[in-house]
C-alpha cells in the first residue's frame, strides 16, 4: 500500500470553540500529517498603536502570539497530542518559540520577525531554544513538547 503525500491543514486563531472540535476530528479521524496554528487574524488585539491597526486583513506578529500559543494548546489537547502542530504567529524569539513547543508545537514557524529581524534571528532563535530546553533538563524538542498543557482525563 503506498503512503499519500503529506498533508498539513493550517486554521486561523478565530475559529469558535465548535469549528475547532470539528476540525481536530476531522484531522485526527483521516489521519492528516500536522496542523499548522494558527495563521493571520482579523480581530484587533486592544492595544494596538499603529495608526493602522483598524486596517482589514490579517494581523501578524507579535499582537497574534497571545491567541496562537492558546490555540496550540487548544488542538494539542483535541488531537490528544497525536498530530504533529507547527506553531505559528509572533514568534519572535528563542523564548516564544520554547513557550510554542511546551504548549504542544512540534515545530515552530517564523514570518512577520524573519521580514523585521533578518536571517541573522534564526542562528539566535536556536541559541536560546538550545539553552532554554537544556535549562529545563529536556535533552530535545520532542521532550518538551505539551509538557504545559494537562490532558483532560
Amino acid at each position: 500500500m503506498s503512503r499519500h503525500p503529506p498533508l498539513i491543514v493550517k486554521i486561523a486563531p478565530d475559529l469558535s470553540n465548535e469549528e475547532r472540535a470539528d476540525i481536530a476530528s476531522v484531522i485526527t479521524e483521516h489521519e492528516i500529517d500536522g496542523l499548522t496554528v494558527a495563521n493571520t487574524t482579523v480581530a484587533r488585539p486592544k492595544g494596538l498603536r499603529d495608526p493602522k491597526a483598524n486596517e482589514e486583513g490579517g494581523l501578524s506578529g507579535a499582537p497574534l502570539f497571545p491567541m496562537a500559543i492558546k490555540m496550540v494548546e487548544d488542538m494539542y489537547k483535541r488531537t490528544e497530542g497525536r498530530v504533529p502542530i507547527i506553531g505559528s504567529g509572533g514568534i519572535a524569539s528563542g523564548a516564544d518559540a520554547y513557550a510554542m513547543i511546551r504548549a504542544g508545537a512540534s515545530l515552530v514557524q517564523l514570518y512577520t520577525a524573519l521580514v523585521f529581524g533578518g536571517p541573522s534571528l534564526i542562528p539566535k532563535i536556536k541559541h536560546d531554544l538550545a539553552f532554554l530546553l537544556a535549562k529545563d533538563g529536556f535533552k530535545s524538542v520532542n521532550n518538551a513538547v505539551g509538557t504545559n498543557v494537562r490532558m483532560v482525563e
